[in-house]
């Protein structure tokens, strides 16, 4: 599929080859890291040299492109164009700087704030996911497709931290949710994430995420066959549920709060 994909008209094509150099040149910065020592950023979150390290790698080379660029740590570059690029240089920095290989690098483009491209590597993995809008999506070269599963009582979900569900008043909803479904499982950042895209799992749902991470995810979603739904987080970030479009609505009402699917 990639070879398809790579004979789409310009510019979407030069945005593709572009963001596929980028995460060549994050796998190959991280993939041999053990772990690394981090700080700790005003949000809770990690810091690591190798954040900032791979950040500005990906925007010397997205810079090359006609697109605004947003990024998680210092960078960025605001001209009001009709592309931008959403970059969170290394998602799981947690799991990076404690040596768990289930890290990696997001990159979301929208086109007048529509995601329409999504990639993600996880380097230790050597796993790659991409989609384009109207192409569909690809696990290493090869096309994927989300779960179909049509009652939660038969279906794998996953999902994060219960602290962030806790902070967002959503702990007992989602203790409801793991009480109807087949199995469970708490599994976070791009490798969570990834599972429902090629249907290992049938639904995620996460919280108080950044549109350098959400950007992407809908894009990959959708393309993959998922349905795709968010919400506002308590701190203006967003709660997504994605997987399974026969799953969304109960689980949006399971959940409850002011959902859309997109």
């Amino acid at each position: 599929m990639i070879n398809e994909i790579l004979n789409l008209n310009d510019p979407l094509n030069k945005f593709l080859e572009l963001g596929i150099q980028a995460l060549d040149k994050s796998r190959e910065i991280t993939k041999d890291v053990a772990s690394s020592k981090s700080s700790l950023k005003e949000d809770g979150s990690l810091l690591t040299e190798f954040d900032i390290k791979v950040e500005e790698e990906i925007f010397n080379i997205l810079s090359k492109s006609d697109g605004d660029i947003i990024t998680e740590e210092i960078l960025g570059r605001k001209d009001n164009k009709d592309y931008c690029w959403y970059i969170d240089p290394i998602d799981g920095t947690t799991s990076f700087s404690r040596g768990i290989s289930l890290f990696g690098t997001i990159i979301g483009l929208t086109y007048k704030k529509k995601p329409i491209m999504g990639l993600i590597d996880i380097p230790k993995l050597q796993d790659r996911f991409i989609s384009v809008e109207n192409f569909g999506a690809e696990k290493n070269g090869h096309k994927i497709k989300a779960s179909t599963s049509k009652v939660l009582s038969e279906s794998l979900i996953i999902y994060g931290s219960p602290q962030r569900f806790k902070k967002e008043g959503m702990l007992d909803k989602l203790q409801i949710m793991d009480s109807l479904v087949w199995d469970s499982r708490g599994c976070y950042d791009c490798f969570g994430y990834s599972l429902a895209f090629s249907g290992a799992v049938d639904l995620v749902i996460e919280v108080d995420l950044n549109l350098w991470e959400t950007v992407a995810l809908e894009s990959l979603a959708k393309e993959s066959g998922a349905g795709y739904a968010e919400q506002s987080s308590i701190n203006g970030k967003k709660n997504i549920i994605f997987g399974s479009k026969h799953l969304l609505e109960e689980s949006m009402d399971i959940m409850g709060g002011d959902w859309s699917i997109q």
